[in-house]
């Protein structure tokens, strides 16, 4: 397998002077994720809308002693997405939580224990100059957060917590992508048992829709995403929680198969 681009970090626009509420919820979110440490609940009262919430996100980004290799799109729950005016949200990738499968090997990803985790089958996008030269790989987004069941409080909490990402494990590439006209069939196993299966019959239709949606983001919010950028395009089985310890299998059919188990993050 050939080797991903160097990322370029790219450049954030600062963020508007945030309130005294929205810095306290930044700095708690960060002193659990540098402590590896789980939260009781969300820190505080929910901001009251996703653009508040991209504020806190990016103040936190820019606390954060790592560069952003990329970007994390999820999907928002069918019944926030009209109140909230968006079928998609985003967080950052940071570099050092990016990892790169090895043929018969199984990789450790960090989560946060007794916090929300999750795996999450995905195809990762690394952007080019242009939509051409993009590279697809296949591969998984680590969902977690120090906050647990973080998605029952909705888009909002996961937006101001890095998008509940915490890391993603690059597959094999996809070679002569925009060629390939056949379904891709994605399966999941955890622990020795298939928890999700599914055929995708258009196969990058909705990661390329991801990325449309994350580089809109990315101008509304004045963020930069230069060539080498990635992009996690979004759950194709859906949100596998797990726990520490759990060991999963993902196959992308012809296209190769990643492995990989939960550890314990841990501290800064």
């Amino acid at each position: 397998m050939s080797s991903p681009r160097e990322v370029v970090a790219p450049r954030i626009r600062e963020a508007v002077e945030l309130t005294s509420a929205g810095k306290d919820i930044s700095a708690s979110l960060l002193d659990a994720r540098r402590r590896a440490k789980a939260l009781p609940g969300f820190p505080g009262a929910l901001p009251a809308d996703l653009s508040s919430a991209y504020e806190i996100q990016s103040h936190s980004i820019g606390q954060w002693p790592d560069k952003v290799a990329g970007w994390k799109v999820g999907g928002v729950p069918p019944r926030w997405r009209e109140a909230l005016g968006a079928p998609w949200l985003v967080g950052p990738i940071f570099s050092k939580s990016v990892r790169t499968d090895r043929a018969g090997e199984t990789t450790t990803m960090p989560v946060f224990e007794n916090g929300f985790a999750a795996i999450e089958p995905e195809l990762i996008i690394q952007l080019g100059e242009s939509l051409e030269q993009d590279r697809m790989f296949i591969g998984a987004e680590i969902a977690s957060s120090p906050v647990p069941a973080i998605n029952d409080y909705g888009p909002i909490a996961v937006v101001c917590d890095f998008g509940n990402n915490n890391g993603v494990l690059l597959g094999q590439e996809i070679t002569e992508w925009a060629d390939h006209k056949e379904p891709i069939g994605v399966s999941i196993w955890i622990d020795g048992q298939i928890i999700g299966e599914k055929v995708l019959e258009n196969a990058f239709a909705g990661a390329l829709s991801a990325r449309e949606f994350c580089l809109a983001n990315a101008k509304q919010r004045g963020i930069e995403m230069p060539a080498g950028t990635l992009i996690s395009s979004g759950a194709i089985t859906g949100v596998h929680e797990a726990q520490v310890g759990a060991h999963s299998v993902i196959s992308f059919g012809p296209l190769g198969q990643i492995e990989l188990e939960l550890g314990v993050a841990q501290p800064l």
